[in-house]
């Protein structure tokens, strides 16, 4: 590392005193590049740089764009050449500088010209940001481009919004950000970008995407973090909504989808429980599990698993646990039949005798946690 940063120094060193040191004159009182002295009229480098974007010759863009702001500043023919600079800089792939001069272009002109494209190209920029476009270290561009540049695509779609907050580009702007939000792990500005977006622009096909986008979020959310119900509970009004706003949208079986996984995962995190239950010879609780899969998700191939086991324990038992679909646990199951060693009430009513079990075994719970943390 020592070494990789001394090479970037010296680099860094080389560069700046060789450029130092190149030709340069002084004109009306200002050190310029000689390079960058007219030898023309403002309106023959102009010509020279209209035919360089034609002909896409972006480093002579750069040029003339130059020669035009340093040696004609009260020209009618320089009035645009920050945006000119900022297509040229753009193409060479100096996004940095590009984004800096079309900042420069639309604050030092009241009514700018290309207003409109000007913010476009920002965009792109914000864009080739989010797709993994890197910055030069320190903002130097001698110096290597490998710093990521989100906080920047952020802030630029920021600018697109404000400039034109109800333009086609706005709808893109703001999909491009949820995008990032989500990529960065900021989860609930995601899904609140996502929200705007549908609420600004609910017919256009990005709203469409945006409601897939938010349950692309809480599908990730169960999956990285704690399988919060509220989750699962937000998914099915997102995948409401979106059946309300585009119900003949063949897409809908992509939320669907995404909504089912997230039973299958909600339903796992209990099926894990009944499992550590069983393990421990605590089979009652564990029934109490598998039954709660089966009824709150009965489509998911984990509840499938959980018919399979609670038949296995019925089969111990000799006699059915369940009567249409409320599970029944006596205290015969676990004194003649062993099942564990829990202490279940004699009362009739079954959901009584479920509440207290549930109720017994929360220190179990706790217990479980700590051992998955030690881990």
């Amino acid at each position: 590392m020592r070494t990789l940063f001394l090479t970037t120094v010296s680099l860094f060193c080389c560069t700046f005193f060789s450029s130092a040191y190149a030709a340069y004159t002084i004109k009306d009182g200002k050190l310029i590049p000689t390079h960058e002295i007219a030898t023309l009229s403002a309106q023959e480098h102009f010509s020279k740089l209209k035919k360089a974007i034609d002909d896409r010759k972006w480093e002579d863009v750069i040029l003339q764009s130059n020669i035009l702001m340093r040696n004609f500043p009260d020209s009618p023919f320089s009035a645009d050449s920050n945006y000119y600079l900022g297509i040229g800089y753009f193409h060479i792939g100096e996004l940095e500088r590009s984004n800096s001069k079309f900042t420069e272009y639309l604050k030092n002109q009241s009514a700018p010209t290309y207003f409109e494209e000007a913010i476009t190209y920002k965009f792109k920029i914000a864009d080739s940001y989010k797709e993994g476009a890197k910055k030069h270290i320190l903002g130097l561009e001698v110096l290597p481009k490998w710093l990521p540049a989100k906080e920047e695509a952020l802030e630029i779609y920021e600018e697109v919004l404000v400039a034109m907050p109800h333009s086609e580009l706005a709808t893109q702007a703001l999909f491009g950000k949820a995008q990032l939000l989500f990529a960065t792990k900021e989860f609930k500005a995601s899904i609140d970008t996502y929200q705007s977006l549908i609420r600004k622009f609910n017919k256009h096909p990005l709203a469409c995407e945006s409601y897939i986008g938010i349950g692309k979020v809480f599908l990730t959310q169960c999956l990285k973090e704690y399988p919060d119900p509220d989750f699962l509970d937000l998914a099915k009004l997102n995948l409401k909504k979106f059946t309300a706003d585009f119900p003949n949208e063949p897409r809908i079986s992509i939320a669907e989808s995404m909504l089912d996984k997230m039973n299958e995962v909600y339903a796992g995190t209990l099926y894990q429980t009944a499992q550590f239950y069983e393990r421990t010879k605590k089979q009652s609780a564990s029934a109490i599990y598998y039954n709660k899969i089966i009824a709150k998700y009965p489509l998911t191939k984990v509840a499938n698993n959980s018919e399979k086991r609670l038949a296995s324990l019925e089969k111990k038992l000799k006699r059915p646990l369940r009567d249409n679909g409320e599970l029944h646990i006596q205290e015969s199951d676990v004194v003649n039949n062993n099942l564990d060693s829990e202490v279940v009430s004699t009362e009739d009513n079954s959901s009584a005798n479920q509440d207290q079990l549930v109720t017994s075994i929360t220190g179990d719970l706790d217990q479980l946690s700590e051992k998955e943390s030690e881990k």
